[in-house]
């Protein structure tokens, strides 16, 4: 700067006056600089004059008008005291003071610097101020290089590794500078997840501990790139964006940020959406689909809950099976007409017929209308209890106060018969058609033996077993028994089971009056036995537990016999054959002669049918659907079952007396004739009495071991 002298209008001095100047050394990086100017590098006030001259000289009145303070930034008055520095900034003789400290400048250019603003500072600050430089150590007195708070000379400002100056890119790691070069050495660069190649710019995409370019992480759906949140898909790889994100399929809202659940259709669904279509209550974990149409209430989404998918299928096992039972019932009906699967009492036969067919022409006096009839022996001598070595065997009649002494002629002619030519009792059993297949379509009358089928008692065995199965299906309901479909205990519910039961002759025995009347007595009983599965189809099993259902309801049976008999009157027909079969055993066993001839003349009674007679009827099956619904836990998943019960039954009629020849006798002193006339000869009997009568009597054997050789 130079000092303008004096007021305005003197003269400007020529080139001869000292000028009083001060040069000021600036930093070599200009303001605009994108380097930053150390102030230790805003020079110090050098003398640019002759030797000896003033640094500062004040403004002459005309320059000074023209100058604003860059201390304060207020103009300077003409005629004030003022400084020019070099590169044209003026200050007031009292601005000409450190920014810093506050303290005067001193005038000597040695002691004056500006700082990176252009601020007066002096020297202890401007040395304070200073940067070092992070590579040398060294004060930076020229350009240099800022990064990360750290400051470099330009030819300091080099990679850590190859100690070459870097010009261009550089990466900051671990606090030291690396090229390039060497970055890439350090650190690989990381390779894309999606297309394969090595990230070496842009900005990295991290999902999955993987690394993706920006423009290979896309949506897989529209391929867009993905900024922000994403929705990954179930197989794990694929990506969709805000807007290809699978929406609620009730609401059609987003997913993002609440909890939903996946259908069976893979459909995504918010839990709090998710509601049954009955009760319109949130759905938990459990769910049902609902059936397009809904007969029971009016429905128009597709899943229920538990408690209502759980109603739902009870109402519908309901409604099925009161539909099957009526099917059921008039199907029995059909079959009932067509296989005549009912007791028809026309079918009892006559005592007079029996007699005419035997030759007898007359009725013994003293009876019934009705015919009944009682067996009886000539009375014993008065020395001795035998019956007469004669062997005769005489009828008498019997009145209504007798009846229980009376004994039905035909199934008497009838059982006598089959002991004569078969040396066994009578017996039959309904058995599958196949062996193996015990809800096969059809059952087999099996008749033992086989010239039954088609008689009056072999539809009575048929018949009384047959309604023996009905009571036990429940088809036919009496106080006291229950049915197979009754509460069972044992086993599952929807176990199919099948039994054998059977009518067996418990004990039995013969009454002998004084006027020698003989009254057969006969207890029968049902037994049953679980059936099994063997190489050779089902057969019964060793042992059935007395708390198995079949086993309890064979028991009441039993134990109710009489109020069964007084209920079915094919049971009262069954129960007149054993005591006519208990009575011919007990006079063969008695050594009385029978008349083969006369036996073979009598004409069995027969069904109407004839050859007609169907032998395979419709297999006795009986399914119900229970009303209860079960949940069944099955791995991973869950189910409800529907409880269904499916009951079969087998057996027949097996009047084998247990105590074979041996039957018990017991003589009462009472007279059931009464002062009727002498009874009439039965002429199925003739001749002595046999001195060994056991060759004509049947074996002792178990009804159950008959009925399984039989089998």
């Amino acid at each position: 700067s130079r000092l303008l002298g004096g007021p305005l209008g003197s003269r400007r001095p020529d080139a001869s006056t000292p000028r009083r100047l001060m040069a000021m050394r600036w930093s070599d990086a200009p303001s605009h600089d994108p380097l930053r100017r150390p102030a230790s590098a805003l020079g110090s006030p050098t003398r640019g004059a002759a030797p000896g001259a003033p640094e500062h000289a004040p403004l002459s009145e005309r320059a000074s008008a023209l100058r604003r303070c860059a201390g304060c930034r207020s103009m300077i008055a003409v005629g004030e005291d003022a400084l020019e520095m070099q590169g044209g900034r003026c200050y007031h003789t009292k601005c000409f003071c450190c920014s810093a400290c506050g303290q005067a400048m001193d005038r000597d250019a040695a002691s004056c610097r500006t700082d990176l603003s252009g601020k007066l500072i002096c020297e202890a600050c401007g040395a304070a101020r200073a940067k070092c430089c992070a590579g040398c150590g060294a004060e930076i007195t020229s350009k240099y290089i800022e990064v990360g708070g750290k400051a470099y000379h330009r030819e300091c400002f080099a990679c850590s590794t190859c100690r070459r100056q870097i010009t261009g890119k550089y990466f900051n790691k671990d606090g030291g500078l690396l090229c390039p070069p060497c970055h890439e050495a350090k650190h690989p660069a990381e390779v894309c997840a999606e297309c394969g190649s090595a990230i070496r710019e842009g900005r990295i995409m991290r999902s999955g501990g993987s690394a993706y370019h920006m423009a290979c992480f896309s949506c897989t759906k529209c391929r867009r790139p993905i900024e922000g949140c994403f929705w990954r898909e179930d197989d794990g790889r694929g990506r969709l964006c805000k807007e290809c994100q699978p929406r609620c399929a009730v609401c059609k809202g987003s997913l993002d940020g609440k909890s939903y659940m996946r259908l069976n259709s893979g459909a995504p669904v918010h839990t709090d959406c998710f509601k049954c279509c009955d009760c319109r209550g949130k759905i938990g974990s459990r769910y049902f689909e609902a059936p397009a149409s809904n007969p029971f209430r009016a429905s128009t989404d597709c899943y229920r809950c538990e408690a209502c998918h759980v109603k739902s299928v009870e109402m519908r096992e309901q409604f099925t099976n009161a539909k099957s039972i009526d099917d059921e019932e008039r199907k029995k009906d059909q079959d009932a007409q067509k296989f005549k699967l009912f007791w028809r009492p026309s079918l009892v036969p006559s005592a007079r017929q029996a007699l005419l067919d035997l030759g007898v022409d007359q009725m013994p006096p003293g009876g019934d209308p009705s015919g009944l009839v009682c067996f009886c022996v000539p009375p014993p001598a008065e020395s001795t209890r035998s019956c007469a070595s004669s062997g005769v065997v005489c009828i008498a009649g019997v009145t209504e106060k007798h009846r229980a002494a009376a004994v039905s002629l035909p199934y008497f002619a009838c059982a006598l018969r089959v002991l004569r030519e078969c040396r066994r009792e009578p017996q039959f059993s309904l058995d599958p058609k196949d062996p193996h297949d015990l809800a096969g379509p059809h059952l087999v009358k099996r008749f033992y033996p086989s010239w039954l089928a088609g008689t009056v008692v072999g539809e009575v065995l048929f018949q009384a077993d047959y309604a023996l199965k009905q009571l036990c299906f429940g088809d036919k309901r009496l106080p006291g028994i229950p049915s197979a479909f009754d509460e069972d205990a044992s086993g599952r519910a929807d176990e199919p089971r099948a039994a054998r039961q059977w009518f067996t002759v418990r004990t039995a025995g013969v009454t002998v009056s004084a006027d020698g009347v003989l009254v057969p007595f006969v207890k029968m009983g049902v037994e049953a036995r679980r059936l099994t599965m063997g190489p050779n189809g089902y057969t019964d099993a060793s042992y059935s537990d007395p708390n198995d259902p079949w086993a309890k309801q064979a028991a009441a049976v039993t134990e109710r016999f009489g109020e069964v008999v007084a209920q079915l009157p094919v049971a009262r027909e069954l129960l007149e054959v054993a005591r006519a079969t208990v009575l011919a055993v007990y006079l063969l066993g008695q050594g009385f002669r029978c008349d083969d001839a006369a036996i073979q003349r009598y004409r069995v009674p027969k069904v109407p049918e004839g050859k007609g007679y169907p032998m395979e009827i419709p297999t006795l099956v009986k399914e119900r659907r229970s009303a209860s619904v079960v949940a069944v836990e099955r791995g991973d998943s869950s189910e409800l079952l529907v409880s269904r019960m499916s009951r079969s039954m087998r057996g027949g009629v097996d009047l084998c007396v247990p105590q074979g020849k041996r039957l018990p006798v017991r003589n009462v002193a009472a007279k059931l004739l009464g002062e009727q006339p002498r009874p009439m000869r039965f002429p199925l009997f003739a001749g002595p009495l046999m001195a060994s009568p056991a060759k004509d009597l049947p074996p002792a054997r178990s009804a159950l071991g008959v009925a399984a050789r039989a089998a």
